[in-house]
């Protein structure tokens, strides 16, 4: 899928939704989408992902076809894939939520850079390893991750382990 949702992009597609939705709509971005808008992250990614939506994400796929056919993106521009890792959060991630915008009807919350870390470190793929290293984790929120590992040992060991090394290797004073 090409990557082509950059900020810019990104941002007035959201718009775009706030604009078209008339009922209160709620979303928990995180992933690369979160880092985009936010500035944290400046690179172009093919989707964004939705961890919580209300209403759920079934219920705005007409808004987000339309959308899609509008600015000519991919109709999977705004998911809910990432849903099943929920589990992977800290218990508290709502705590640290971030605004980050409002358009008409539509609220945009993001994850807190620490829960996208250790979201982005589980899930371990070379882009979201990358991603972890350009965003140049402070020694604090690389102990965050660090103090997550034993509660995602309990969800996928070899994961966890990997983490570790991943951390291990990133806190190493000759780095």
């Amino acid at each position: 899928m090409t990557e082509h949702l950059g900020e810019g992009e990104l941002r007035a597609a959201l718009l775009a939704l706030g604009r078209r939705r008339t009922t209160r709509t709620e979303l928990i971005i995180g992933g690369a989408g979160a880092l985009i808008l936010t500035g944290e992250l400046v690179r172009a990614t093919s989707d964004c992902d939705v961890l919580v939506s209300n209403p759920d994400m079934g219920q705005l796929q007409d808004d987000i076809r339309a959308i899609s056919e509008q600015l000519g993106i991919s109709s999977g521009w705004l998911n809910g894939s990432v849903q099943s890792y929920l589990e992977i959060l800290p218990p508290d991630f709502r705590a640290r939520l971030r605004s980050a915008f409002t358009s008409g009807s539509l609220r945009v919350a993001v994850l807190d850079r620490r829960d996208i870390i250790v979201m982005k470190l589980y899930a371990g793929r070379p882009r979201d390893l990358t991603d972890v290293t350009a965003l140049k984790p402070t020694p604090d929120e690389l102990q965050f991750a660090r103090s997550e590992i034993p509660r995602l040992n309990a969800i996928d060991a070899a994961r966890a382990t990997r983490i570790a090394e991943f951390l291990d290797f990133h806190d190493s004073p000759t780095r």
